[in-house]
């Protein structure tokens, strides 16, 4: 094909032709198209950004512990006076959260640990009138595990190894508040991220990302 005969796919300099001038009706249209591509683009982040607030919510980046906050409590299975037994009794954390000190997991107390102390023989030793006491034996005596109801957590993507922290000398009330005073256990730090970094920067620890996502 010649040149001549391609003038008409060519654009104008090729061509030597000028495009007509735009009429004031084609620069509405074009500028309403504008508008309207712009708008969509704010109208599309804004849903990636809201459906990325819910997805990180949803895996705890955005609240990473779960359970009530402050004063709140939640209803377990049975109620564990913390008050009495770490703090008028003087038991040690470790005695009931057998695996703090070696393990990532503190261990949450089989009903055996329990019976330890307050069962013989499947009778209570003491306070057989206590509701929790009787909810316990029955525990106890039909073998089954005591079904506690988690307070806190982290999402799958961070990591809290218990023992790392215990054998650095990091006391249980920096996170979990004072629990010898407390009749029940809530939520004192809300553990975001946050938080936890300023926790090590102020006992001048590793704060790079692979100390906790790994």
């Amino acid at each position: 094909m010649r040149r001549q005969d391609r003038q008409g796919i060519l654009p104008a300099r090729e061509t030597g032709r000028a495009f007509p001038a735009a009429s004031a009706e084609d620069s509405s249209v074009e500028r309403f198209h504008e508008q309207t591509r712009q708008a969509m683009v704010k109208a599309r982040w804004a849903v990636f950004g809201l459906a990325g607030a819910v997805a990180l919510a949803g895996t705890g980046v955005i609240a990473a512990a779960i359970g009530p906050f402050g004063s709140e409590t939640i209803a377990q299975p049975i109620l564990f006076p913390h008050d009495l037994h770490a703090g008028t009794n003087q038991i040690p954390c470790e005695y009931c959260h057998y695996s703090v000190d070696r393990s990532v997991d503190a261990g949450i107390p089989a009903v055996q640990v329990c019976a330890g102390c307050h069962i013989a023989g499947g009778q209570a030793l003491f306070r057989r009138d206590s509701t929790g006491i009787k909810q316990l034996v029955a525990y106890w005596n039909e073998q089954k595990p005591i079904p506690w109801v988690r307070i806190h957590s982290l999402p799958d993507h961070a990591h809290f190894p218990h023992m790392r922290h215990i054998k650095a000398d990091v006391q249980c009330e920096e996170c979990h508040g004072d629990l010898k005073t407390a009749r029940e256990v809530t939520v004192q730090q809300k553990l975001w991220m946050g938080w936890c970094i300023q926790c090590h920067r102020d006992k001048q620890v590793r704060t790079d990302c692979s100390v906790c996502h790994y």
